[in-house]
């Protein structure tokens, strides 16, 4: 059995009244997990909800609970009761080349805008789509346009009607479209007690299920607690909708683990440093002392690579898949390298395979279309072609015969994003996350979203023993102007 801090024991020794909301704070790698699992198997005799962020968290959690805990998904519970008439014709989105198509419309930003704006209502707690659902990269570039703003509202509103009918084959059900319908149902969950794990990135939709179960509206005489479990730091999903629940939920009490036992207290050090600085943070992230008399020596041949970009990942692999093994995590197919290779075919001005970059007819369409609509991944990806260029097809092919799956390479490449909840011994960060530094001093943390200094964050709290920064990363720099403040 494993010993338990004095931070762990207050959790695990809190019982809460039903309908009483208890927080959690838990830093990167301070056992949440078995926190709860300790509190959990303490209350045999209370029915548990275990809530996790994705299907990998919610199958380990299964794993590690007991069996009066039921682990599942948001989208699992939605699936059940909305989604499973529609598995035949579920989608992961719609591309606004077919949006354009079906509902008549005169340009690809007009269906991009109108794309947005129903998926910001799927994941709102709201029962109807309007105004405030109209991203403000919409209105800003129809103002710089000098057009009328289309009515997108009412595009959404036909987009959403034909998702749900069906009677359009080329638009199928979108997962948050099953889950929308799900919470508009008012779904009533029959446990005395529900985990929310991740809670800093759980969007409104679901926020608005699980904390109706804690009133009076859908459980009368017998509202559940819930726990709710996360890092504000760690909350990296804003971009998909997801909204801090640990900030904007109140609860009766509030605790912390501050204790990583993952990490020792070099690694925190760092990390400490930079929630300070670009978080206000004012809490501290502790380390656990690292076991053996000597802590092993970072190894050139054996580490994983995070970087911001899929764009940087491509590079990087590039460069090493001559002379090592090299994968990718969660499979090299979800890094995008298709779409590298189409977009160099629409710049090479040759046959080009996906229908939804073929449809803008020219690479001079594409880019312009993703500057207006401020498309991140696409707008990478052509930095990437612009520099490559006749190099790309061969590139990719080197790529995709060297790759190995995950367990059988010797250095695993990998997006801050997707390491999310993993860890590894050995940790090299490269250079285009936000910079930490300008003109010698501080970057204005005001001039980035939060979210790019919490995945900073993510990526430095993935090393276990050994943390290094690529050559042209500035948080060395930032380390040194740090060191050299006042006390510190």
């Amino acid at each position: 059995m494993i010993k338990l801090t004095d931070e762990q024991n207050q959790i695990i020794k809190t019982d809460l009244a039903p309908g009483e909301i208890l927080k959690v704070i838990a830093f990167a790698g301070a056992g949440k997990t078995s926190t709860l699992v300790e509190y959990t198997r303490r209350r045999p005799d209370m029915r548990f909800l275990y809530i996790a962020f994705n299907k990998g968290v919610q199958k380990e959690a299964q794993r590690k609970f007991p069996s009066h805990v039921f682990c599942r998904t948001s989208h699992a519970l939605g699936f059940r009761a909305k989604g499973v008439q529609h598995k035949n014709r579920l989608v992961p989105g719609f591309k606004a080349n077919i949006v354009k198509e079906v509902l008549e419309l005169d340009t690809y930003e007009e269906a991009r805008f109108t794309i947005d704006t129903l998926n910001r209502y799927l994941v709102s707690p709201d029962a109807k789509v309007s105004g405030d659902h109209i991203p403000f990269a919409a209105k800003t570039f129809f103002r710089e346009k000098k057009r009328n703003l289309p009515d997108l509202v009412s595009h959404a509103n036909r987009l959403g009607r034909l998702m749900c009918k069906g009677s359009d084959e080329r638009i199928g059900m979108l997962h948050d479209g099953y889950l929308k319908l799900y919470q508009l149902s008012s779904p009533v969950l029959d446990y005395d007690c529900i985990l929310l794990d991740e809670a800093q990135d759980i969007n409104p939709v679901t926020r608005d299920i699980i904390f109706r179960q804690s009133g009076s509206l859908n459980r009368p005489g017998h509202p559940a607690s819930i726990i709710l479990v996360g890092d504000s730091h760690q909350q990296i999903y804003s971009f998909r909708g997801a909204n801090d629940t640990l900030k904007n939920i109140r609860a009766a009490k509030t605790l912390f683990l501050t204790q990583s036992f993952r990490f020792d207290s070099n690694i925190a050090r760092i990390a400490n440093m930079v929630l300070e600085v670009f978080k206000g943070e004012d809490k501290k992230l502790r380390g656990t002392p690292y076991k053996k008399a000597k802590k092993p020596k970072w190894n050139p041949k054996k580490h994983t690579i995070i970087a911001r970009t899929n764009a940087t990942l491509f590079k990087k692999a590039a460069r090493l898949c001559t002379r090592n093994r090299i994968g990718f995590v969660g499979g090299i197919q979800g890094y995008k390298f298709d779409s590298i290779k189409d977009v160099h075919n629409l710049y090479s001005e040759k046959p080009v395979f996906n229908g939804y970059i073929r449809s803008f007819g020219s690479y001079a369409n594409l880019k312009s279309y993703a500057l207006d609509v401020e498309d991140l991944e696409l707008l990478s990806i052509c930095a990437v072609v612009e520099e490559y260029e006749k190099s790309i097809p061969g590139l990719i092919r080197k790529i995709m015969e060297k790759a190995v799956d995950a367990p059988g390479a010797d250095i695993l490449l990998t997006t801050a994003h997707k390491a999310k909840g993993l860890e590894w011994d050995d940790v090299l960060m490269m250079d285009d996350f936000q910079n930490l530094v300008h003109k010698g001093g501080f970057t204005n943390p005001s001039l980035a979203d939060p979210d790019e200094y919490n995945l900073i964050y993510v990526a430095m709290t993935r090393a276990m023993k050994n943390l290094r920064f690529d050559s042209n990363n500035d948080v060395p720099e930032f380390i040194r102007l740090y060191r050299g403040l006042p006390g510190k």
